[in-house]
């Protein structure tokens, strides 16, 4: 413990929406609720979910970021006057550990005040790797530019603990796994539409986010095919925003299929869940899904393919079903198994809350410990619905620079 006292740690968002915001409004709120640290928090005024996190009452720096290109190339002058603005803060008070908690596009930036100030640098990896289909390269060199730097990193499933250790060579008492638990501003959700008790099989599926190559939205549209004959009640809602041309031709032979091809605002996002039973994750690839936590908030069961994380993710029988491969086929059969079996159904539905209960809690005690260098974080492949208590101890250096 530097010179004897509570460290002083520093929460990191400078995003703006989706996952990320309501990922670090999560953490916030858990850290905020201990005694480990004096918390700080560093956030986006253009965040969506900005009066949300200030509403925790955290001391902190915000800033003011952009909320489209226009303003994202106006506000580039701006960045020498911020960068100073964000050294002094972190001097002024002290700052031990900057955990950020998704990366944004001034963290190359922003880390040398980081490092001139004397703090030790942890960032949260959602992804360590391009997804198939990604092309912008230059966030790819930019994230391992942003991983050698950094000092230890938090990740949400083992997956991409792996990723780290493979392609950056990173020592495993470097990585602390620390599944996030489903966003509670969405708790839920769904369960206005299915009374209490009510074993119905579902017949509203839904796939949502964005609709790009590794998530296979054609996977999912072929298995749709193969059910709609035998459940002529079925519907299928696809919102997301992306390319959606490559499933023209297979969405016109469909029938009940809607289609909002564009971002979902936070606003609309509520309704949405309420208009589904069944959330599926037909993915070619995966690190972690945040839709399936979202699915979790909003007590929906959700069918996902053997892809990267989901299989720590998915509890077969508990909050839903995994299919036996990546394929329309076995996508359509694991489905099928839910529209065939209420009774199933309604056991994810009612398990879906205590598998997923305390994860936050065990979330901020494996970064608390991992921040603080005193205990162990998570064992390799962990499972989300059996994560235990320790494991192979995760340490992060003690040190401090000079200041």
């Amino acid at each position: 413990m530097p010179d004897g006292r509570k460290q002083n740690l520093l929460l990191w968002y400078w995003g703006r929406r989706g996952g990320g915001a309501h990922y670090c409004l999560e953490v916030a709120r858990e850290l905020s609720r201990r005694d480990e640290f004096n918390l700080h928090l560093s956030v986006s005024r253009d965040c969506d979910l900005y009066r949300e996190i200030k509403e925790l009452g955290i001391p902190g720096f915000d800033v003011d970021t952009y909320r489209d290109v226009g303003s994202a190339v106006m506000a580039l002058s701006r960045l020498p006057q911020v960068r100073r603005q964000f050294r002094e803060y972190l001097e002024r008070h002290e700052i031990d550990v900057v955990l950020c908690t998704m990366q944004h596009l001034w963290n190359p930036f922003m880390l040398p005040a980081i490092r001139r100030a004397g703090a030790r640098y942890v960032v949260t990896i959602h992804d360590a790797a391009l997804h198939p289909g990604e092309r912008f390269l230059p966030y790819q060199w930019w994230l391992d530019w942003e991983i050698r730097k950094a000092d230890g990193y938090v990740v949400l499933s083992d997956h991409v603990g792996g990723v780290l250790r493979t392609r950056h060579r990173t020592a495993p008492d470097r990585i602390a796994v620390a599944p996030c638990g489903p966003f509670n501003q969405f708790i839920d959700a769904g369960r206005t539409c299915r009374p209490a008790g009510e074993a119905r099989a579902p017949r509203r599926l839904l796939f949502f986010g964005r609709i790009i190559a590794y998530k296979g939205l054609d996977l999912l549209l072929d298995a749709y095919g193969r059910l709609k004959a035998d459940y002529p009640d079925l519907s299928l809602a696809i919102y997301g925003d992306g390319d959606i041309s490559p499933y023209r031709a297979a969405l016109d032979g469909l029938a009940d299929v809607t289609v909002e091809n564009r971002y979902i605002g936070e606003e609309e996002l509520r309704g949405v869940l309420e208009e589904a039973d069944l959330v599926v994750l037909p993915y070619r690839e995966a690190s972690q899904s945040g839709v399936l936590v979202l699915a979790e908030a909003a007590g929906l069961p959700v069918v996902g393919t053997p892809a990267g994380a989901l299989v720590e993710q998915i509890v077969p029988g508990v909050n839903g079903l995994i299919a036996a491969g990546i394929s329309g086929e076995e996508l359509a059969a694991s489905i099928g198994r839910l529209l065939d079996d209420p009774a199933l159904y309604h056991r994810c539905v009612q398990g879906i809350s205590r598998n997923a209960e305390d994860r936050w809690s065990e979330a901020g005690d494996r970064i608390s410990r991992f921040l603080l260098g005193a205990g162990p974080s998570a064992p390799p492949g962990p499972r989300y619905g059996t994560v235990p208590a320790s494991g192979t101890a995760s340490r992060l250096p003690l040190r401090r620079q000079a200041r």
